[in-house]
Protein backbone atom coordinates (compact mmCIF):
# COMPACT_ATOMS: atom_id res chain seq x y z
CA UNK A 1 0.00 0.00 0.00
CA UNK A 2 1.25 3.67 -1.34
CA UNK A 3 0.19 6.36 0.84
CA UNK A 4 0.55 10.18 -0.67
CA UNK A 5 0.91 12.37 2.17
CA UNK A 6 1.36 15.83 2.29
CA UNK A 7 3.62 18.68 4.62
CA UNK A 8 3.24 21.66 5.92
CA UNK A 9 3.63 23.95 8.49
CA UNK A 10 2.26 27.21 10.33
CA UNK A 11 3.34 29.50 12.47
CA UNK A 12 2.67 29.57 16.53
CA UNK A 13 3.10 32.37 18.90
CA UNK A 14 3.76 31.46 22.14
CA UNK A 15 3.07 33.50 25.27
CA UNK A 16 5.50 32.68 28.20
CA UNK A 17 5.71 34.92 31.97
CA UNK A 18 9.06 36.20 31.79
CA UNK A 19 11.73 35.61 34.84
CA UNK A 20 11.91 39.91 35.83
CA UNK A 21 8.62 41.08 37.88
CA UNK A 22 7.16 44.47 36.74
CA UNK A 23 5.66 47.86 39.06
CA UNK A 24 2.56 46.10 40.71
CA UNK A 25 3.50 42.38 40.70
CA UNK A 26 2.21 42.29 37.15
CA UNK A 27 4.23 39.43 35.06
CA UNK A 28 5.31 40.60 31.65
CA UNK A 29 4.42 38.04 29.09
CA UNK A 30 7.12 37.38 26.32
CA UNK A 31 6.60 35.95 22.89
CA UNK A 32 8.50 32.85 21.11
CA UNK A 33 7.74 31.64 17.61
CA UNK A 34 7.76 28.10 16.70
CA UNK A 35 6.06 26.31 14.14
CA UNK A 36 3.87 23.58 13.68
CA UNK A 37 4.97 20.65 11.36
CA UNK A 38 1.76 18.50 10.19
CA UNK A 39 2.02 15.10 7.46
CA UNK A 40 -1.42 14.46 6.19
CA UNK A 41 -2.31 11.15 4.43
CA UNK A 42 -4.22 13.48 1.45
CA UNK A 43 -6.97 10.47 0.48
CA UNK A 44 -7.80 10.09 4.74
CA UNK A 45 -6.50 13.42 5.38
CA UNK A 46 -5.52 11.77 8.88
CA UNK A 47 -2.62 13.57 10.39
CA UNK A 48 -0.01 11.05 10.46
CA UNK A 49 2.70 12.44 12.03
CA UNK A 50 3.34 16.20 14.10
CA UNK A 51 6.04 17.96 15.81
CA UNK A 52 7.16 21.55 16.68
CA UNK A 53 10.23 23.19 15.98
CA UNK A 54 11.62 26.55 16.02
CA UNK A 55 11.13 29.02 13.09
CA UNK A 56 14.43 28.36 11.81
CA UNK A 57 13.72 24.19 10.67
CA UNK A 58 11.99 24.09 7.37
CA UNK A 59 9.84 21.24 6.72
CA UNK A 60 12.31 18.85 4.59
CA UNK A 61 14.23 19.05 8.20
CA UNK A 62 11.48 17.48 9.77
Amino acid sequence: MVAHIIINDTGLKVYGESKGKLVNTVMEKRCIWRKLHLAVDVSTHEVIAAAVSIVSVGNNEI
